[in-house]
């Protein structure tokens, strides 16, 4: 969720970065003529292990094949046990694909429209003489200044003394809202891309408003119960920390006596609609099934959700959905999915347009600030994702 890393562009500009070489890689690999190379796959994962001292979880899919897999332990502390493929995880920013399914369900039954300004559902929340529109807050084309940035200024650097100070605090969604509110807009609605978590906040507070439920129970009904999502949550705003098996999320510090910070205890109602649902690769897999299936969107919702545009830092985006583009053995393709950041718990997870293939990876350590490269880690991530996505040849 924290600037830095949540920041979808951002993250997805730093695994391409590293892409280059795993087009070549994979398109020279000699694989065998099976729908996934369960080989390849153990290698990749394996590069990504030896990058961190926590745990990583898989999931890829091709098909009916599918391949589950987790390394390391669930803390780096001493005696801690293994991690499991089913081990639960904050997977951040991917809850705004989820977020925004609703919302495009909202619109499709005629309880708000996407063109409508927040303003005439959420009266007096932004003092901005010009609003943006539902649609400008699912594609971060609004220009609302993300609270996350102005109230954890130092993380930027690895400063972590107002994450310290700051994680465990409680907040109501509308104050929120008020530490980016304070703030001029960054651009003119429609006129710039910058990614939001504050537009998401807003969104949560829409849907609670067309619908009189809570966010919660809304996700529940309309997106995880039909999806079969049956280890996925979003926690009560006023818990904090995270239920059932999981690893231990921590924040390297760059400090070589102090080196990880356990944001277990961070408050559920900061992470909230920007990014609090609390998942499994397994599910997160069925979650972007089921949007593309049909279950959750009709065909022409997918496709507004999927007119993706230039964000100008080498990611597209669209309402809610991220996307791609990989060079696979026989082409080009375009995949859709998000990246997360949990506090913690980082996750990425891609998915081709057809429904056919999925790769979902999360890891527990956030090490943007520890002993190893950044870098080499998203590249090696992102080998992982694309050894994945990209299907052997017959």
């Amino acid at each position: 969720m924290r600037r830095r890393i949540a920041t979808a562009a951002a993250a997805a500009v730093g695994l391409l970065a590293g892409f280059a070489a795993v087009q070549v890689a994979n398109a020279d690999a000699d694989r065998p003529g099976r729908r996934l190379d369960t080989a390849l796959l153990e290698d990749r994962l394996t590069d990504v292990a030896a990058l961190t001292d926590g745990s990583v979880l898989v999931e890829v899919r091709d098909g009916d094949d599918a391949w589950r897999a987790a390394t390391g332990p669930r803390s780096p502390e001493e005696d801690a046990p293994d991690a499991r493929p089913g081990d639960r995880v904050r997977i951040g920013s991917v809850t705004k694909s989820m977020v925004a399914a609703v919302v495009l369900q909202l619109d499709g039954e005629g309880e708000l429209d996407l063109d409508d300004p927040i303003d005439r559902y959420l009266p007096g929340l932004l003092p901005y003489e010009e609003q943006p529109t539902v649609r400008q807050l699912l594609g971060h084309t609004g220009g609302v200044p993300d609270w996350v940035a102005l109230a954890y200024p130092g993380m930027e650097e690895g400063d972590l003394a107002e994450v310290r100070e700051g994680y465990e605090t409680y907040y109501e969604p509308e104050e929120l809202v008020a530490i980016a509110a304070a703030e001029d807009p960054l651009f003119a609605p429609g006129e710039g891309w910058a990614y939001s978590n504050t537009g998401y906040t807003l969104l949560g507070l829409l849907i609670e408003e067309r619908t009189g439920h809570s966010l919660r129970h809304e996700l529940r009904e309309r997106v995880f119960a039909p999806a079969g999502l049956h280890d996925t949550d979003l926690p009560r705003p006023a818990t904090a920390g995270i239920r059932g098996p999981h690893s231990v999320p921590y924040i390297t510090t760059g400090d070589p006596d102090d080196p990880y910070f356990d944001a277990s205890a961070a408050s559920n109602s900061q992470l909230w609609a920007s990014g609090g649902v609390v998942s499994t690769v397994r599910d997160v897999d069925d979650f972007y099934d089921a949007l593309t299936d049909g279950t959750l969107l009709t065909a022409e919702q997918l496709a507004e959700a999927t007119a993706f545009a230039d964000t100008g830092t080498g990611f597209q985006y669209g309402l809610g959905l991220g996307a791609i583009a990989l060079d696979c053995p026989d082409g080009q393709e375009v995949f859709l999915g998000h990246v997360g950041d949990g506090m913690g718990h980082q996750t990425q997870t891609f998915h081709s347009l057809d429904g056919d293939r999925d790769a979902t990876v999360s890891w527990s350590i956030d090490d943007k600030h520890g002993c190893h490269d950044p870098e080499q880690f998203g590249g090696a991530v992102f080998a992982l994702l694309a050894a994945g996505l990209c299907p052997a040849p017959a």
